[in-house]
């Protein structure tokens, strides 16, 4: 395989595809639970519901009852909204976003002020295909008509955050900060969560989250979706973390929940990729890439299949990824996929450097600024790579892709002691956080 180094990374693209294509539905509205009861008394899960296999027949019904045009309806095409969204967090389809988006408009022409369900679809659809800074723009609208709403607040910060306005999002989760851990409201634990994993509290992180989604598992009326979402959370954390075992079984919980989710493979497949699992990585990357094929999965189905020595049809996949980046994306909801994954193969380096930096016209949180600082490095713009890693690395972030290149970067800079740090800090986090990555930091450190 051509690399740079040995390894350019796929920093970020977990939380790119992970979060973004699941996290609206959890910022649109706060969620009760029951008051927090002793931890032995903790909620059982509940049943799960096959909402998803009634998805089609609820939107027809209600891409009907738009389509009828009634005088005043502002309901259906809300209604109509919040199912496409739904839909695209089941199934992926960048054009229910589109289609959220359009339906939610329709319904804010026949209401445009307090219509809240309508600016929440809205919302959620601009988040989605990465128009953060307009979505951001209707959450303070929100506000200005409910201005108590913890739900909005949450909305407000999960933005900022990816807008990397971490001082904003702070004044935000200062204020769910105390009293927040007695598990009432799953919103406000997620993004506390969040919060957590970005600071460098990862073990907090994981504890809280643990609680919060035994709470949302018990949930019987939330969809399957996003019951199995908690999970799929939960098996990323864990894997940050280095517990591959936590990680493995908490994918399969989710999947359990919602059969052929697509982000569940797909930690699997990272998971299964990182253990040298090669034939389990190339079963859940084909099944993720099924439902969606992010570059991410995509890429992982390459290193799979020349691990196993088919590279003839690893070089076919090598080049459907590259097609997707030819043809574009009119949305740019994957240029930090792509960037990552030409990186990372050492392919296209200009390309992906082009990628990365048009991203930050979209956000600027650490991931970009790592996928930048790859990107960079992968096209010898070592000084720029150097001022990012250090940007991307500023929150203290227990993640160790970021810690790697971060310290592969500062070695080529000649700076020894900060990248004996950072490896020995990404292996200290998790021993086998890469397929190669991994063994390239302890092959360095071992150099140093």
């Amino acid at each position: 395989m051509k690399r740079f180094g040995v390894a350019l990374g796929a920093a970020g693209a977990v939380l790119a595809v992970g979060l973004l294509a699941a996290w609206p539905k959890y910022v649109d509205r706060a969620v009760a639970a029951p008051p927090a009861p002793p931890p032995a008394a903790l909620p059982t899960a509940a049943p799960v519901a096959a909402d998803y296999a009634l998805r089609d027949r609820r939107i027809a019904f209600w891409e009907r009852a738009a389509a009828q045009h009634r005088r005043g309806d502002m309901l259906s095409p809300s209604v109509l909204s919040e199912e496409y969204l739904q839909r695209y967090r089941e199934r992926g389809d960048v054009g229910d976003a589109l289609r959220a988006l359009g339906a939610a408009r329709a319904s804010l022409r026949v209401q445009p002020r307090g219509n809240l369900s309508a600016e929440t679809a809205l919302g959620s659809a601009l988040l989605t295909l990465h128009r953060f800074r307009d979505a951001l723009a209707v959450t303070r609208d929100m506000e200005r008509v409910a201005p108590g709403d913890p739900a909005l607040h949450v909305r407000e910060a999960s933005l900022d955050l990816e807008l990397g306005d971490y001082g904003a999002a702070k004044r935000i989760v200062d204020r769910f900060a105390h009293g927040a851990d007695d598990g009432s409201a799953l919103d406000v634990q997620t993004l506390l969560t969040r919060w957590d994993e970005l600071t460098g509290h990862l073990d907090r992180a994981r504890r809280r989250f643990a609680r919060t989604t035994t709470y949302a598992d018990a949930a019987y009326a939330a969809p399957a979706q996003e019951r199995a979402w908690f999970w799929f959370r939960s098996a990323e954390l864990a894997f940050e973390a280095g517990d591959t075992d936590a990680a493995l079984g908490d994918a399969r919980i989710a999947l359990a929940r919602f059969p052929n989710y697509g982000e569940a493979n797909r930690v699997l497949a990272r998971v299964d990729c990182a253990l040298h699992r090669w034939r389990d990585c190339l079963a859940a990357a084909r099944a993720s890439a099924r439902v969606t094929p992010y570059p991410e999965v995509l890429g992982y189905e390459v290193d799979a299949l020349r691990a196993l020595g088919e590279r003839a049809e690893a070089a076919q996949t090598d080049d459907l990824i590259a097609a997707v980046g030819r043809l574009g994306d009119a949305q740019h909801v994957t240029d930090r996929l792509l960037a990552v994954y030409d990186a990372e193969h050492g392919v296209r380096p200009a390309e992906a450097y082009r990628l990365a930096r048009g991203e930050l016209a979209a956000r600027d949180d650490v991931f970009t600024e790592d996928t930048l600082a790859w990107s960079a490095a992968a096209d010898g713009r070592w000084d720029e790579a150097r001022t990012r890693a250090r940007r991307a690395v500023r929150l203290g972030t227990e993640n160790a892709l970021l810690d790697y290149h971060a310290g592969v970067i500062a070695l080529h800079a000649g700076d020894r002691d900060e990248a004996r740090r950072r490896l020995r800090r990404a292996l200290a986090r998790n021993a086998r956080f890469h397929p190669w990555y991994a063994d390239d930091a302890r092959r360095r450190l071992a150099q140093l």
